[in-house]
């Protein structure tokens, strides 16, 4: 697919280094600031070590600071599956976005510019939909961007990303069931998550898995809806 948007290169961040491996993840963020002009002094600041390779504004347009040869530094400490260095493996983008504990849905003109980018590069680099992700999916322990109002179901919609039809039983899960579903994190990738690990580690990851895939769960203990969601995506995923 060509991308048919107009990316502009007005801002630049020098907050980047080699690209050592292979483009295979496009992962969403959300800035966490009122405006453009806050996201771009953040994202450029040298001191402060952070960058991505795209930002899309409230409006939609979109904004290229980092350029895709290059490791813009916007996953941090992060894994997927056996996979480590995540900036070194995939593209960031950045939405313009307060955050999550403002109770705002994102605006659709930037979802509008967020899926036709997503699709291009998705189509330019032969990435899988199980490697497009949130910054919570790859750094559960630390982070929640995009957040729990990021619109995974209509991106899947448009084939980005993996998202499998809710199965609602609130039924809480027993210990093997439980046990089973952590397990099942594991295998389709989340890092962090030990059956040894303490509960309040265990949520951390749970709750993340929540945000991406079951969002009025956030803050909720699993239950069976959670546990089934984890069966059918890796089912999805294997297929």
């Amino acid at each position: 697919m060509l991308c048919q948007l107009n990316i502009s290169h007005k801002f630049r961040s020098l907050n980047f280094d080699k690209r050592k491996k292979k483009i295979s993840f496009i992962i969403f963020h959300y800035t966490e600031t009122k405006n453009l002009d806050k996201a771009i002094k953040l994202l450029t600041d040298e001191t402060r070590r952070v960058s991505t390779h795209y930002v899309i504004d409230f409006n939609g347009d979109v904004y290229c600071l980092v350029d895709l040869d290059k490791r813009a530094w916007h996953a941090g400490e992060s894994m997927w599956e056996n996979s480590k260095d995540i900036n070194s493996r995939s593209i960031g983008i950045e939405i313009v976005y307060p955050g999550e504990n403002t109770n705002k849905n994102y605006d659709n003109r930037q979802i509008k510019s967020l899926i036709e980018l997503s699709k291009s590069l998705k189509d330019k680099f032969k990435i899988s939909n199980s490697k497009i992700l949130g910054h919570s999916d790859i750094a559960p322990n630390r982070k929640i961007d995009p957040g729990k109002y990021f619109p995974w179901k209509l991106l899947e919609k448009e084939s980005i990303g993996l998202w499998a039809k809710d199965r609602i039983d609130n039924s809480t899960l027993n210990n093997i069931e439980y046990s089973l579903f952590l397990n099942n994190l594991k295998i389709f990738g989340y890092p962090y998550i030990r059956k040894n690990d303490t509960l309040q580690k265990q949520m951390l990851v749970i709750n993340n898995f929540h945000r991406h895939h079951l969002p009025h769960l956030v803050n909720s203990s699993p239950t069976k809806s959670s546990y089934y969601k984890s069966i059918d995506l890796l089912k999805l995923k294997n297929n």
